[in-house]
């Protein structure tokens, strides 16, 4: 009689990481002095914590409040494709949601339209997916950099279609800087990337 194949185990939900923000100040600063909190990015992460994307969104949970997402620069930050997530941060205000009525010290807030599926959820909070941090880079007239044609080579590797949907939709979807668009996207096609992938991107 043959035998029985293994029965597969459930796999582990991965735990989120700790909202050290909201922990006290007193708390949260003598666990840095201890050693046990170190820096990601503006926040910190638990020295048991190695950088994945999860771990960096959460780091930076305390400037995406109030229906905001990590968005361009500092979205190809938490998907490991820069090495810092931009000063000040980065992130859009979901759409139905009222901005700050004043600035939040250290963020740069966009208007995000339709972005229902091109977010991607960590235990509540949320990054905007490679693909549309691509576009959104591509579209930011405020400026773009060496820092950010990288993050855009590298984010363009974790596509199914290797950029063939964004080269589409520049070419399809009306949204303002279209021709500065097309340009940089052209530009980061017509020179090969010799970034090297980096170590903590996941």
């Amino acid at each position: 009689m043959p035998e029985a194949p293994p029965i597969p185990l459930p796999r582990m939900a991965r735990p989120d990481p700790p909202r050290y923000d909201l922990w006290p100040e007193a708390m949260r600063s003598a666990w840095r002095l201890s050693g046990a909190l170190v820096p990601c990015g503006p926040g910190v992460r638990g020295l048991g914590w190695p950088e994945t994307p999860r771990v960096r969104l959460t780091a930076i949970a305390a400037w995406l409040r109030g229906g905001r997402i990590a968005s361009h620069l500092t979205a190809a930050w938490v998907w490991g494709a820069a090495r810092d997530p931009g000063d000040p941060l980065q992130a859009s205000q979901l759409p139905g949601r009222r901005r700050p009525p004043e600035a939040v010290p250290g963020l740069r807030i966009y208007d995000l339209r339709g972005a229902g599926p091109e977010s991607h959820d960590f235990g509540g909070l949320a990054v905007t997916t490679p693909p549309r941090t691509v576009l959104d880079l591509l579209y930011d007239p405020s400026g773009f950099g060496a820092r950010e044609a990288i993050a855009c080579r590298l984010l363009l590797r974790l596509t199914e279609d290797g950029g063939a949907e964004i080269s589409r939709r520049i070419e399809t979807h009306r949204r303002p800087h279209a021709r500065l668009a097309r340009e940089r996207f052209a530009a980061l096609a017509g020179s090969p990337a010799r970034v090297r992938q980096p170590p903590l991107m996941r």
